[in-house]
């Protein structure tokens, strides 16, 4: 049982705004949410998202807030003076750390949970990590091996050094940031899979058309491009959806590769399970190998939650989760075996899932919410 906290500290990756302009869809902003839930009125849960040029400042004001939604959910802002370069955007995530707010709106004994790894090299690194606060550092990708930090890579290094040697509890979501963990002497370290709230969908099927393979995720160098590519244009009798922002350009033309590929554009949490309820078949085609950047695939999970078969590449962890009907297969074996489908069936029954309370995300809430009275 969690003992009662009067707040929180929060120092995630996908920041405030993008919580809101998104919803609570990446596994910082699930965790956050449910510890709003848990603790209620009680506690207030701190966020404090990586500092942002002053110029944004104005338009933060005008927003929808985190309070608006959970009241207990307290955005707490950085601003810095300086701006990001446009020949070097990722430089902007060691730039900006040391432009964080100071940490008046919680006590120095107030618990606090981190995701963005240069908070340790930051200018409130000392208060973070002031020897009264218990400090657990939840990891959600191997940022070292991120496509995304590639310019960054040795600065990324230090920055989970200091953070591996001095937070208290880590935890991490798959076998790729166990790994992590491990290479930094944390030993120690827990995994927690991603999760779901299985109660967010349902097995409707509202599917029409031609048989519909979807995939919903960040549309980046994570997606097998060719794969996409090559199964559509073998496939031309089956619609493929692909929803969710497109994260390098070179992945605007899918639609334009061929005639049965459909881009969405990005999709908001709350209009995701309507969105699933379209698709015959939850699709993961990522890569393989290069590519993979240690977490574990939350998409798989909702696919299930919504009853959708799943057809996934071997990434990590696939066909590992305990889940069922989750088909895993090489890309060079895709195309034949949704041709097989589309060939046997019009439409791909929905097949539910019994979720397990261990995957909800309030289970794994409540687990982390525990280890800062340890």
């Amino acid at each position: 049982m969690t003992e009662p906290l009067d707040s929180i500290a929060g120092f995630p990756m996908h920041g405030s705004r993008k919580m809101i302009e998104e919803g609570f869809r990446t596994r910082d902003g699930h965790l956050l949410e449910w510890f709003s839930k848990i603790l209620g009125q009680r506690s207030t849960v701190n966020v404090y998202s990586r500092p942002e040029p002053s110029v944004t400042r104005l338009a933060d004001s005008r927003r929808k807030h985190l309070s608006d939604i959970h009241a207990n959910m307290l955005e707490q802002p950085s601003y810095s003076g300086r701006l990001p370069k446009l020949s070097n955007r990722q430089h902007w995530w060691v730039k900006s750390a040391n432009s964080y707010r100071s940490l008046d709106s919680v006590s120095p004994e107030s618990p606090a949970i981190i995701w963005n790894p240069f908070v340790a090299v930051s200018n409130i690194k000392n208060d973070v990590f002031n020897g009264r606060r218990v400090v657990i550092v939840d990891l959600l990708d191997d940022w070292t091996t991120h496509f995304a930090f590639a310019g960054i890579r040795e600065e990324t290094e230090h920055a989970y050094k200091v953070l591996f040697d001095s937070a208290d509890h880590v935890t991490t979501n798959a076998e790729g940031t166990l790994s992590l963990a491990h290479r930094f002497g944390r030993t120690d370290a827990e995994m927690i899979l991603n999760g779901v709230d299985s109660t967010r969908f349902t097995p409707t099927h509202s599917a029409s058309g031609p048989l519909t393979v979807g995939y919903v995720g960040k549309i980046g160098n994570r997606v097998d491009y060719a794969l996409v590519v090559e199964t559509a244009r073998a496939l031309p009798g089956v619609k493929f959806v692909v929803a969710g922002p497109i994260l390098d350009s070179a992945y605007k033309d899918l639609s334009r590769k061929a005639a049965n590929i459909t881009l969405t554009g990005d999709v908001h949490y709350d209009d995701m399970p309507s969105l699933l309820e379209t698709f015959d078949i939850g699709w993961v085609p990522h890569n393989v190998g290069q590519g993979e950047v240690g977490g574990d695939v939350i998409k798989t999970y909702e696919y299930r939650a919504a009853g959708l078969p799943v057809l996934t590449t071997p990434v990590a962890g696939a066909g590992a989760r305990g889940l069922q009907h989750v088909k895993v297969l090489d890309r060079s074996e895709h195309a034949a075996y949704l041709q097989d489908l589309a060939s046997n069936y019009n439409r791909i029954q929905r097949i539910p899932e019994s979720i397990n309370v261990d995957m909800e995300w309030k289970s794994k809430a409540e687990h982390i919410l525990s280890l800062f009275n340890r």
